[in-house]
């Protein structure tokens, strides 16, 4: 039994859309936005402002995105104006796109104080994600700002209807979606490219153009390594090595391979430096909770400690004065019982024992009442009546 082919290599449409995107600008309009297309004036030549766009992006956390550029174009209302294009091909579902798109916009807008209109193609796979908006209101107070998208799924069903159609857009578009449709399923994609490259072929258009798309299209629909040779020997067998030749020479399609290796290793490099940009981010976030439960824990301890140790001397500074109140008092009492014993013994003699233990369990009160009764006490009995 064979061995089976391997996966093929991770689908990559990253450069070839941003490549095809702006060699035929004017078809990607014509096809994913025919109406505005129609509103630009295309004798004044659209201007790529690619090296502004990543400036406004620097701080790299406005996600993940298949092509995007800004462009420059003139519009078609007389009044010799121009605007300002934000494009992207979205790759995935994100629900942070809107909230991107926002951003983009009043970068833009901040930056050149001009119009700016975001055109977006949602090139996922799903068929009922389209955003189209971001909002929000505060206090009475909100912004509202609304995108135009074109939904690649939307031609997922009429494949044949975009084999017909003489845009290339049409073509690349077919080509992303039996991508798509095949992954995991290298047999069928190399039936499928080979069909959109007999196709190519087979149109009335300058070589040029040709060797282009079919370097883009070659670009997204990656086969593995055994049914690349396949379909490039089949390819030979049905078109003719001349005719093959002459579009894709072998030394072009060896520079193919080495611009697909580089364009590999850059996507590896931006996302590992994108994942280190993420990690930092989540890593300073993960890094102050932490520091702030760990913060609040040995807060407590040292409070607590703090606390017993203030606890304890205020303590005992309250009890050093309770005792000190306390043994003046009983040292007065005590005073009061010892004089009042002398004065009641110079006049009567002798206590009796009752007498003596009345004196010493006595208050101050008691003790000033019979102090103030040996005075004109004639006889003891008269201070300490007996029964």
């Amino acid at each position: 039994m064979p061995a089976p082919f391997p996966p093929p290599p991770n689908d990559n449409y990253d450069a070839p859309w941003k490549s095809a995107l702006a060699l035929y600008f004017s078809d990607f309009m014509a096809f994913y936005f025919p109406d505005v297309h129609e509103a630009i004036d295309w004798n004044q030549a659209p201007e790529f402002l690619d090296t502004e766009l990543q400036q406004l992006a620097r701080d790299g956390a406005l996600g993940k995105r298949l092509a995007d550029q800004l462009v420059r174009v003139y519009t078609l209302d007389g009044q010799e104006r121009w605007v300002l294009l934000h494009i992207e091909v979205q790759a995935s579902r994100d629900h942070e796109l809107a909230e991107r798109i926002f951003v983009y916009q009043y970068r833009i807008y901040d930056h050149y104080r001009r119009e700016v209109a975001s055109l977006v193609v949602l090139a996922d796979p799903e068929r009922v994600w389209r955003p189209a908006s971001f909002s929000y209101e505060v206090f009475g107070c909100g912004l509202l700002l609304t995108f135009r998208t074109a939904k690649l799924q939307d031609h997922a069903d009429h494949i044949d209807a975009l084999l017909a159609d003489d845009n290339p857009f049409a073509l690349l578009t077919a080509a992303h979606l039996l991508t798509q449709q095949t992954h995991h399923q290298p047999m069928l994609r190399l039936a499928a490219k080979w069909k959109l490259t007999r196709l190519l072929l087979e149109r009335d258009w300058e070589r040029q153009r040709i060797v282009n798309l079919f370097h883009v299209i070659d670009w997204i629909m990656r086969l593995p390594k055994e049914l690349e040779d396949q379909f490039w020997q089949d390819t030979v067998e049905h078109q003719g090595r001349p005719t093959m030749e002459n579009y894709i020479p072998r030394g072009a399609r060896i520079e193919m391979q080495r611009e697909l290796a580089q364009a590999k290793e850059k996507a590896m490099h931006d996302g590992r430096l994108e994942g280190m940009q993420l990690g930092r981010k989540e890593g300073i976030q993960q890094g102050m909770r932490q520091g702030m439960q760990q913060g609040m824990q040995q807060g407590m301890q040292q409070g607590m400690q703090q606390g017993m140790q203030q606890g304890i001397q205020q303590g005992m500074q309250q009890g050093i004065q309770q005792g000190i109140q306390q043994g003046m008092q009983q040292g007065m009492q005590q005073g009061q019982a010892s004089l009042l014993t002398l004065q009641l013994t110079q006049r009567f003699g002798p206590l009796p024992g009752d007498v003596a233990v009345a004196l010493a369990g006595a208050g101050p009160a008691q003790l000033q009442e019979w102090a103030k009764a040996v005075i004109d006490a004639g006889s003891l009995d008269e201070i300490f009546p007996r029964h």
